[in-house]
């Protein structure tokens, strides 16, 4: 029998083979007897080689696919509807499907149409882990969602880890390119190209509780809260059974903040602690539990793992039984912990179908609560091979879930499948800082201990690679002195495992006097929150759903999928002048706005700075928004008219409501403030009950009561009636990073004078707006910015600004601003023979011969007209040389 050392895994690891064939060759290399190096390199790359022969290019068209012809336009960038991404709202994580998540969302807000997207701005407090440029994890906001119909293809990655994604061709992803993070079409990427998979995510703030009344309904259960402070509209039995459960409360016959099962008195506290014990018992249940009316079942031969049960038990006053079984071939040992209440929690959490899931809020736990719920799953499922832990399950998703919440604590694993269930291998290199981070109860919690004793640390790294780099590694050591040898090798296969990266970095700073570039940006791969793993397979796939979807997301605009993969987000937001998804006229067009000076751009924008105590914090800066955005009636809720009681109905929506007026918390006083807004826009008399409002015109009128719905539509109840949408980014600048906004519109003056507004530094790209709020010389610096911007944005970064300056002063040298043309300064040349040289000659002349106009000929064009020397430069020296020679 052949060991499988780290030298042998390096060997295999380093081959193109996919994951199943790689466990296939370990399985082949175990079973052979005493094999050197030479014989497991040998056979590894014949396999290799057989592999590689007989592998279909990717997306070479096979079968019927062949006889199709695949497009797609450049806009369609979107992952199908069952692509799973982890989500937060209001410190709550969730594992949601992309389609349902957005489907949801735009049902209930307000939408627009942008390339034959369906877009809506995203709720203000949606975020998602996002991939930062130094590869740092962290959480960012979602700004906006989008879908559209699905091609009739997709792309379908499959990476060497085991873990898939599925995409429209034109998705973009991010991948490693010459030390950066860059994005890339999915069709551009090839098998061998590197994903990111996330293996650091880091949760701040994170609750300590899950709220029952969240997941189990209001009808089947009795939460006692709601009995003293009526937070709930219906009870689940009578007024008299109502009276008699506070009766109870009072006489501390039941709990108080408890949630009991009609008819049962076993509960459960509403605000479910997340902590390492509760946290032990759902891994526990996860990995060896199942479900039943009334009561959870537990399959553990373990005592060390058995007395954790019971203590969970213990601590919520829930009575057990216990049972010994024989499972066929071994003996088994049942812990039933009765409680309707906690089952019925597992199964609405913990359970889709009849597939067990890590439940969502899981993701977004306390680290004590994530620690404990690993170390039941691994203490209960868990194996401690020759060289790496392994988990199997039968359910995909559970398996999947795992690998993802493995990330809270460090840790990365490669997903496989083994006699129909998906495993999870967690290699070598992190066996270590599992045994040190989870407390793996009884004789799995040994093994492991035993494993990460016997790890070297400074092995050979094969699942964690570093890739494409460039020549920074090269460089740096040359610079150390370090010799060529040491580091060819890696420069050119372009990929060194991690651990040793670090150790050659330690080396060359240690001996360096400054620190190179070259040394940061390899520091900054060294400590990424992600780990690059290597697409295996890329095959053509049929769409399942009518729609894909896409995430607009802030910062370097990733998301990530239930699987880990940081995938890019491809909405395209940013256009011409690179404003999130303001179209804003550039080029030739903006040119000539500027040099015409006409009062109203095409597409008036402003860039809106704000003050520090809202440029740095997302919800005051979101009031700012608000405060500028137009709000009108269809964003605030639904309108439908009853023409045969002439009544038009307005029904509120009341997070919008909250959402819009975030420092008033009473929805109702909201709807009063509208109510009295549309009496005083449309004269009518509107009544109220509660968010919903209704009105109609005075005289049955089918005619009027539509004219009331068309101006109900333009009123104005918050905001600035010129600008229709604010647009809010975090961007960097010489003082870090910081919101800033973007309008659709522009209302320069009533901007300035609103709450939070850093005047200082915010501007527009409408002339007139400056000149009127700021005066001639911020008019005068805004043409030469707005020229020199376009004049960049078209390439042409490198023409003289003193030409712009010149421009500028003409337009606006006589305290007004001025356009350069027939009705500006040109028209209104002295010279009748400069003017008829512009435009419209034959009109300029008739008109100079009718009032008896004379020209001097004083300037340039006049006399070139003429043939005249110019009176400039050498035209201007009237020397006359005597002939005779002077005494």
């Amino acid at each position: 029998m052949t060991e499988i050392t780290e030298a042998v895994e390096a060997i295999v690891e380093d081959t193109e083979l996919p994951l199943r064939l790689r466990e296939d060759v370990y399985e082949t290399l175990e079973d052979r007897e005493d094999l050197t190096l030479e014989q497991v390199e040998e056979i590894a790359r014949a396999v290799e080689s057989k592999y590689l022969d007989n592998r279909v290019p990717p997306l070479d068209p096979v079968g019927t696919v062949s006889a199709q012809s695949i497009g797609e336009p450049g806009t369609q960038m979107s992952v199908p509807y069952d692509e799973r991404v982890l989500v937060r709202r209001g410190g709550e994580t969730e594992m949601r499907e992309i389609g349902r998540l957005v489907d949801e969302t735009l049902d209930v807000r307000e939408t627009r149409t942008l390339d034959d997207h369906e877009v809506a701005r995203a709720p203000n407090d949606l975020e998602v882990p996002s991939l930062r440029e130094d590869e740092g994890v962290e959480w960012m906001q979602v700004e906006e969602v989008s879908r559209h119909d699905a091609p009739d293809e997709l792309l379908s990655f499959t990476l060497k880890s085991g873990r898939e994604i599925t995409a429209t061709r034109a998705h973009s992803f991010v991948t490693r390119r010459n030390n950066e993070v860059v994005p890339v079409a999915g069709e551009e990427l090839d098998v061998g190209d590197w994903l990111p998979i996330v293996s650091d995510l880091t949760v701040d703030d994170a609750p300590d509780h899950v709220d029952l009344r969240d997941h189990l309904p209001t009808g089947d259960y009795w939460f006692t809260s709601t009995l003293t402070d009526g937070g709930t509209a219906s009870f689940p039995a009578s007024d008299a059974q109502v009276a008699n459960k506070r009766v109870a409360l009072d006489r501390g016959e039941i709990d108080g903040d408890t949630a009991y099962p009609v008819g049962g008195t076993v509960g459960l506290p509403e605000q479910f602690p997340l902590d390492e014990g509760t946290g032990f018992f759902i891994g526990a249940w996860l990995a060896e539990g199942s479900l039943a009316d009334g009561y959870v079942s537990i399959s553990n031969v373990d005592p060390v793992f058995q007395e954790r049960v019971r203590a969970f038990a213990d601590r919520f006053d829930l009575s057990v039984n216990e049972y010994e079984n024989e499972s066929g071939f071994a003996m088994g040992y049942d812990i039933r912990i009765n409680g309707t209440v906690l089952a019925d929690f597992l199964s609405e959490t913990c359970l889709v179908g009849d597939d067990k899931v890590v439940p969502g809020f899981a993701f977004g736990a306390p680290e004590g609560f994530v620690r404990g719920l690993l170390a039941g799953y691994v203490g209960g499922d868990g194996n401690a091979g020759r060289n790496a832990i392994r988990t199997s399950s039968t359910s995909e998703r559970l398996t999947e879930g795992i690998a993802l919440l493995f990330a809270r604590i460090g840790v990365y694993g490669t997903i496989g499948d083994q006699k129909g269930s998906r495993t999870l291998r967690i290699p070598r290199k992190f066996v270590p800082r599992v045994d040190n981070r989870l407390d793996i109860p009884g004789e799995r919690g040994v093994a492991i201990a035993d494993l990460a004793s016997s790890i070297d640390g400074g092995g050979p790294d094969t699942t964690d690679q570093v890739p494409n780099f460039g020549d920074a590694l090269s460089e740096a050591a040359s610079r150390a002195g370090i010799p060529a040898r040491q580091v060819n090798s890696a420069t050119n296969r372009q990929r060194i495992g991690r651990s040793r990266l670090s150790r050659l970095v330690e080396e060359i700073d240690s001996v360096t006097d400054e620190r190179s570039p070259e040394i940061d940006a390899l520091e900054r791969a060294v400590d990424s929150d992600v780990v690059w793993d290597r697409i295996e397979s890329i095959e053509v796939v049929e769409p399942d759903h009518e729609f894909v979807y896409d995430l607009s997301v802030a910062g370097l605009e990733t998301f990530t999928t239930g699987r880990g993969i940081v995938t890019h987000n491809t909405m395209n937001t940013f256009h011409y002048a690179g404003v999130a998804e303001i179209d804003v006229t550039q080029g030739l067009p903006r040119l000539i706005e500027l040099v015409d000076a006409r009062k109203t751009p095409d597409t008036p924008m402003m860039t809106v700075h704000l003050e520090e105590e809202y440029a740095n914090d997302r919800e005051k800066a979101h009031e700012v928004v608000w405060q500028i955005e137009a709000t009108k009636i269809l964003a605030l809720g639904d309108i439908s008219t009853n023409v045969a009681d002439m009544i038009v109905t307005v029904d509120l929506n009341e997070d919008t409501l909250q959402e819009r007026w975030p420092t008033l918390h009473d929805t109702n006083q909201i709807a009063e403030e509208i109510a009295t807004a549309m009496e005083d826009a449309l004269g009518v008399s509107v009544t109220q009950q509660g968010t919903v409002l209704e009105f109609g015109p005075e005289q049955p009128s089918y005619r009027e009561l539509l004219q009331l719905v068309e101006e109900l539509r333009d009123v104005v109840f918050k905001g600035i009636e010129d600008i229709s949408r604010v647009v809010i980014r975090k961007e960097q600048t010489d003082d870090g990073e910081e919101f800033v906004l973007y309008t659709e519109g522009s209302a320069f003056k009533k901007t300035l004078q609103i709450e939070g507004v850093d005047a200082s530094r915010s501007t527009c790209n409408n002339i007139h707006e400056i000149h009127e709020t700021l005066g001639i010389e911020a008019a005068r610096e805004t043409i030469i910015e707005e020229t020199k911007d376009t004049l960049e944005e078209q390439g042409l970064g490198d023409v003289n600004v003193r030409h712009l300056m010149l421009v500028a002063d003409i337009m606006s040298n006589d305290g007004t601003i001025q356009s350069i043309g027939r009705h500006g300064i040109s028209g209104n040349k002295e010279s009748v023979l400069a003017r008829a040289a512009f435009e419209v000659t034959v009109n300029h002349l008739l008109d100079a011969a009718i009032y008896g106009e004379a020209d001097d000929l004083d300037g340039v064009i006049e006399n070139v007209i003429v043939g005249k020397a110019v009176k400039l430069g050498t035209g201007d020296v009237d020397l006359r040389m005597s002939a005779s020679k002077s005494d």
